[in-house]
């Protein structure tokens, strides 16, 4: 193959971002990654440059949004969702034809406990959230930052930068009520157990968000995914990418190890 057609077919990182934040947030890993990495950061709905925040209610919905919106040349997406953005990642996931990855990063296929998904938030957690939604949105801001960085070693620290990320790209309040109804009605984890691609996750053992104890869960539907743990909270990614950084790269070469196989 010559040069354009190996690079179409090499792997694309599709990074997606969190609830409240924007394509933005990933600057820091972006800047771990191998120069050669082609990446991509696009807005969710709602959030950062995008519109039609309404889109995000729904994963299959901004799936589709967001596959319409990739540069024809992607013909290898590895979709990485950290959080929320996890759950657009499966979905499309799910509705891609071609060869492709998946890893969901400080994300799960359902954020909501059940009687069958016990590492999961308290339904009562998010609702909460959404009654904050009509209030002071900086106040909102700072309590989203807050969870995200618990467990941190720096975690005031890394509160305020998370806020001055949410600050300079404020997401809509209508993409941010569609994103909880995303987070509190999605269960993905058909597409999760069902993916023919290879497939991770990112846990953190002190994740406000999405306990650790949710491995056993995504292990037993997938057993065959490629595992990592960092040693924060939600977002010790953002404050420490490296790690990261290096777990990413190595799912890229194993993707394109097996699609040149």
């Amino acid at each position: 193959m010559g040069g354009a057609d190996s690079r179409a077919r090499a792997p694309t990182l599709v990074l997606l971002h969190g609830w409240g934040f924007s394509g933005a947030v990933w600057a820091p890993l972006r800047a771990e990654l191998p120069a050669a990495t082609r990446v991509l950061a696009p807005d969710l709905p709602g959030h950062g440059a995008a519109g039609e925040g309404g889109r995000l209610a729904d994963a299959e919905d901004a799936a589709a949004a967001l596959i319409a919106a990739l540069p024809a040349d992607v013909e290898y997406p590895v979709w990485a969702g950290w959080s929320l953005g996890g759950l657009v990642a499966l979905a499309a996931a799910r509705q891609w034809s071609g060869p492709q990855g998946l890893m969901l990063i400080g994300a799960t296929p359902r954020f909501v406990r059940g009687d069958d998904w016990p590492a999961a938030l308290p339904p009562a957690e998010l609702e909460d959230f959404r009654a904050a939604l009509g209030g002071d949105r900086r106040r909102l801001g700072r309590r989203l930052a807050m969870l995200c960085a618990r467990g941190s070693p720096d975690a005031a620290s890394l509160a305020r930068e998370l806020v001055a990320e949410m600050q300079a790209a404020p997401a809509s309040p209508e993409g941010l009520a569609a994103g909880l109804d995303l987070l509190q009605g999605a269960d993905l984890r058909a597409a999760w157990a069902g993916l023919r691609a290879p497939a991770a996750f990112w846990l953190e053992p002190e994740d406000a968000l999405v306990p650790a104890a949710v491995e056993a869960e995504l292990r037993t539907l997938r057993p065959d995914c490629r595992v990592g743990q960092g040693a924060g909270g939600h977002a010790e990614w953002f404050a420490r990418p490296e790690p990261l950084a290096l777990f990413v790269s190595e799912f890229l070469d194993h993707c394109s190890a097996g699609e040149s196989a």
